[in-house]
């Protein structure tokens, strides 16, 4: 694995350690699977429990050692979605419970990570996020699941839809609407953590995806379930706060794109090496050189991005209203880039590109719906130009004509 120079001699260790786990334990796997026809990339149980048995759970990673974790902080995560992610086997399961997790980890008390924290990153248990509803996507403000205090609990009523994993998780990390007349401050969203089996909690349907095929994809029902505040995150109208950060650590779940994308260099690196057409191997065509350059700038684009993004995280340096646009910018470009790396990958390989050897396809369609999850890449889109009008201008950069004319230099005129 490349290191990035800043790493410490710890991250770089670890590195090394999570490099060997992959070769030993995963890559073994992912040719097997490839030999029985099958896409490594639709098994995603049996890779997450291999992890998990290794200590290599991503929660784990992220997670204090006085928690059961190993706390290489966001750069070893990315380390370990990055490697997992090269040998083209799924782990969603994990990543989903991370994304659970995520308020608990970073905004829980102690209590609450004993009792959610260690049984998940044993892998004991497991959580979904639950943010969409039947009219409620990326307008995440707009959650209409609403929570009513009742002495000390809280009570819940709605719905959530495309709930990923949840009719198979243990936990629930749910944002009701418990103040709607607050809506315009952000302080109508509190965040609570649900166990699934709790009474008033049904799975109305499982939904039939292209891919994540093992997820339990679900439409949840919430009809009077009864929550002890015990189980809330911060304080009452805080969901708002919780949430983004959280979605920030769902965003950097992406680097797994890097380590697919990798791949795909390799597989297209060596099947132009060897096919041979017009007398010589095709890749001595400038038409496929140019391909692979594309795939090249866009790979070490990617990994550089993201890891910039981590470190900024390791060290407390993250402006977390900045640190928003940033991480959504990375999502939009290491997605895109892993469509776009996919499909000049497909380009070079040619009618052996399309068969399931090669899982090229199997990557292109999980790379399309990674640019809806963690919020849609138009709406993000939209979020980074809002935000660059808000934030003040820098004059030094501007002409005269739009920085003005002070008294001084009329003067001089």
């Amino acid at each position: 694995m490349d290191y990035m120079p800043w790493w410490s001699e710890r991250t770089r260790k670890f590195a090394d350690e999570v490099e060997a786990f992959v070769d030993a334990e995963l890559v073994p796997m992912a040719i097997k699977l490839q030999e029985e026809n099958k896409d490594p990339m639709s098994i995603q149980w049996k890779a997450s429990k291999i992890c998990i048995d290794h200590g290599f759970h991503p929660l784990s990673i992220l997670t204090e050692e006085q928690y059961g974790g190993r706390d290489q902080g966001y750069t070893g995560y990315t380390i370990l979605n990055e490697e997992i992610g090269r040998c083209m086997l799924n782990v969603n399961p994990l990543l989903t419970s991370v994304f659970g997790a995520g308020p608990i980890l970073l905004y829980g008390t102690d209590a609450q990570k004993k009792e959610f924290l260690v049984p998940l990153i044993k892998g004991e248990k497991w959580a979904s996020i639950t943010v969409t509803e039947p009219d409620v996507g990326n307008d995440a403000a707009g959650v209409q699941l609403h929570g009513e205090q009742d002495g000390d609990e809280w009570v819940l009523n709605g719905w959530k839809r495309f709930i990923t994993l949840a009719a198979l998780s243990d936990l629930l990390l749910c944002y009701a609407n418990t103040d709607p007349s607050m809506r315009g401050t952000h302080r109508h969203l509190t965040a609570f953590v649900v166990p699934r089996r709790d009474s008033g909690i049904t799975i109305e349907k499982i939904n039939k995806l292209e891919g994540d095929v093992e997820m339990a994809n679900s439409v949840v029902r919430f009809r009077d379930v009864r929550v002890p505040a015990k189980n809330m995150i911060l304080e009452p109208g805080d969901g708002w706060t919780v949430m983004t950060s959280a979605l920030n650590i769902e965003r950097m779940g992406i680097a797994g794109v890097v380590g697919q994308a990798r791949c795909l260099q390799e597989i297209a690196r060596a099947y132009a090496r060897r096919r041979v057409q017009f007398g010589q191997p095709i890749s001595r065509y400038e038409g496929i050189q140019l391909r692979m350059a594309e795939m090249t700038m866009r790979l070490e684009t990617a990994r550089a991005s993201i890891y910039y993004l981590a470190d900024l995280l390791d060290k407390g340096e993250a402006d977390m209203f900045q640190f928003g646009a940033k991480s959504a910018a990375t999502k939009i470009y290491c997605t895109q880039s892993l469509f776009e790396i996919a499909q000049q990958c497909a380009a070079i390989c040619a009618g052996d590109g399309y068969t399931n050897e090669f899982n090229i396809y199997s990557v292109i369609k999980n790379a399309l719906l990674m640019q809806i999850a963690g919020g849609s890449n138009d709406i993000l889109r939209i979020f980074i130009g809002r935000n660059e009008f808000i934030r003040d201008v820098d004059e030094r950069y501007l002409p005269r004509a739009l920085r003005g004319v002070t008294k001084e230099e009329i003067e001089d005129l």
